[in-house]
């Protein structure tokens, strides 16, 4: 089914990477002259980070095959490669086994643009190529020049592989080369397209662009015994045709090339297509949400399609994606999905609404790319003020993405791991919220009610009360000390998380003066926020002693809204101040002094 997706894929985009060519980044330019006065003119595309569409198969093994008009400064200009010398500069090597080899390899690539010479005396081009490969082998090379270099051949400023002369021919050349050998032509029934034709013993197209991959990554490989099957090594057990074998590790290739149809987490590149080429790709990457799509997307979960209009629209098109890792050259196809795209839309849809978190100070709800998630799982360096990229868990960004696109839940060690970080480095922003709030939807059947983006305040679930208590402790501190430089959330929340009953007693007691001398200025203040903690108190049959890992979730969860829910009140009782309007008690609760300076502010870090 891969396969045949990727065939499909190639069919679909007919004329976009002609057969065994592959995106390349050219480095040197031999520019011809058609006159065949001038010297050929060596260009220097370094600078310019130049990519071509170029001629390109897989080699490998002691006599490996040259390449047609684009190839190694090696095999086209018999280069020796640099070495280090005793001053530690590179210098041009003149060992007799570099020389030996680069004298070989370039005679092979001679004798291969001789063959294409021959075949096409026709051609303008032809003369003048064939004249610059009877001049002697250069014998002086750029010094910045290295023998892996790849140099791409042109006359008067053309390439020459671009010639519909050089591509069929090429293309011909390739598959003639990987079916078997001459004599024993193997012909079977096709797993892919289910004809009789011609098989191939590799696939021609090395897949290029995965993290780590090698020069010779092939999308199927069985050349250790341990692969094998019936005795069958490469892909004798796996009957693929030259074209399809071709078309599929083309179009594998060129998707990821494609930064519109591609994705790297981590060691792994994710790609995607559609049935229809003409179909927009550009949100399903989850790597760059815009408010208004995802806001069109949770709208269509609650006015979804039914009846037979919806039944016909799920075969007009078709939604693919692939995640790939390489393990020694092959590659891993870690997760591989086929879904209609009304039901890829639903799923995302249903992704952002549970990763849905409320900014109070703004009155909006905030949406989070993959990347951003799985960064937030990260450690908190407080010094640089940033997470460190390098701690984020294994894969976990590739995992979030399998998770949107099957509509599945996040890695069970999520949650754990995700809590740890928020106890251990003391931090709380809006992504983790949002993290948090996905992972506890996605792994847990109850409580539904509180994953919600804003407070509940019916809830009488003990950690998320609890949550909500420490919140409000909090804003009893900052209405009393607006200059403090250390809250009680920074001394008292790691522990409150875990053991709420020792925390909040303690924390209630030291909360009666700070509601004095919030009397002193403000008595109707100082009741108000007395009685919202003592009703909030009153939700708890009694204050629990331990709170498990997904209690310790809804804590943060209560303490997060709470908040939310404080800073929208905040920010509408400061409108109120400007107006002229008289604030209640309930608003001057609310009206914290720090807020008329954070007005334009966002709560997008919490602690």
């Amino acid at each position: 089914m891969l396969l045949q997706s990727l065939v499909q894929q190639t069919d679909n985009r007919q004329g976009d990477v002609p057969e065994y060519y592959l995106t390349r980044r050219v480095m040197w330019q031999i520019d011809l002259s058609s006159t065949g006065n001038a010297e050929p003119l060596v260009i220097d595309l370094r600078q310019e980070q130049r990519r071509i569409t170029a001629p390109y198969t897989g080699r490998a093994g002691t006599k490996p095959a040259p390449i047609l008009f684009a190839d190694t400064a090696q095999f086209a200009l018999a280069h020796p490669g640099l070495v280090k010398g005793p001053d530690g500069e590179k210098t041009l090597s003149i060992s007799s086994t570099d020389v030996t080899k680069a004298k070989t390899r370039h005679a092979a690539y001679r004798a291969l643009v001789t063959s294409w010479c021959n075949d096409h005396p026709h051609l303008a081009q032809t003369q003048t190529v064939a004249a610059w490969l009877n001049s002697p082998a250069p014998t002086a090379w750029p010094l910045e020049m290295d023998k892996d270099h790849l140099v791409a051949i042109s006359m008067d400023g053309e390439w020459l592989h671009d010639l519909p002369d050089a591509r069929s021919w090429w293309a011909d050349k390739v598959k003639k080369e990987k079916s078997e050998k001459a004599g024993k032509t193997n012909q079977g029934l096709c797993l892919v397209c289910g004809h009789v034709m011609p098989l191939l013993s590799t696939l021609p197209v090395p897949i290029k662009g995965i993290p780590n991959s090698g020069m010779n990554t092939q999308l199927v490989s069985l050349n250790q015994p341990a692969h094998f099957r019936a005795g069958t090594k490469q892909l004798g057990a796996t009957p693929i045709c030259v074209d399809c074998g071709t078309k599929s590790a083309t179009a594998l290739n060129t998707l990821l090339a494609d930064p519109e149809h591609r994705a790297f987490a981590d060691e792994s590149a994710i790609v995607w297509w559609t049935r229809n080429p003409d179909t927009d790709t550009s949100m399903w990457a989850l790597n760059n949400p815009e408010p208004e799509e995802v806001a069109q997307l949770i709208a269509g979960l609650r006015h979804p399609r039914r009846g037979r209009d919806a039944l016909a629209v799920l075969d007009e098109d078709a939604f693919y994606a692939l995640t790939l890792r390489v393990n020694t050259n092959r590659v891993i196809v870690a997760d591989w999905i086929t879904i209609p795209v009304p039901e890829l839309k639903r799923r995302l849809g249903t992704w952002f609404a549970d990763q849905q978190t409320w900014d109070g100070w703004n009155n909006t709800y905030t949406y989070w790319s993959v990347w951003r998630l799985a960064l937030a799982c990260a450690r908190w360096d407080k010094r640089k003020n940033k997470y460190v990229d390098t701690t984020v868990p294994k894969h976990l960004q590739a995992d979030l993405t399998k998770a949107a696109l099957h509509g599945a839940a996040p890695p069970a060690h999520l949650l754990p791991v995700l809590l740890q970080r928020v106890r251990a480095d003391h931090h709380l922003d809006r992504p983790r919220i949002a993290l948090l709030r996905l992972a506890l939807i996605r792994t847990t059947t109850r409580h539904k009610e509180l994953c919600v983006p804003q407070l509940n305040p019916q809830s009488t679930e003990p950690g998320y009360v609890c949550g909500r208590i420490m919140a409000m402790l909090e804003a009893i501190q900052t209405k009393a000390m607006p200059k403090v430089n250390t809250t009680i959330t920074d001394k008292y929340l790691s522990t409150a998380v875990v053991s709420p009953r020792a925390v909040l007693t303690r924390l209630r007691i030291g909360a009666r003066p700070h509601l004095r001398t919030i009397a002193r200025t403000s008595e109707p203040a100082a009741k108000a926020m007395d009685n919202r903690l003592r009703d909030t108190f009153d939700l708890l049959d009694t204050i629990p002693a331990h709170l498990s890992t997904e209690q310790q979730a809804l804590f943060i969860l209560g303490y997060d809204h709470q908040r939310a829910h404080s800073a929208r009140a905040a920010a509408e009782a400061i409108k109120a101040r400007e107006a002229g309007k008289e604030l209640a008690a309930e608003q001057q609760a609310d009206a914290l002094p720090q807020a008329a300076e954070d007005a334009d502010a966002s709560d997008d870090t919490h602690w």
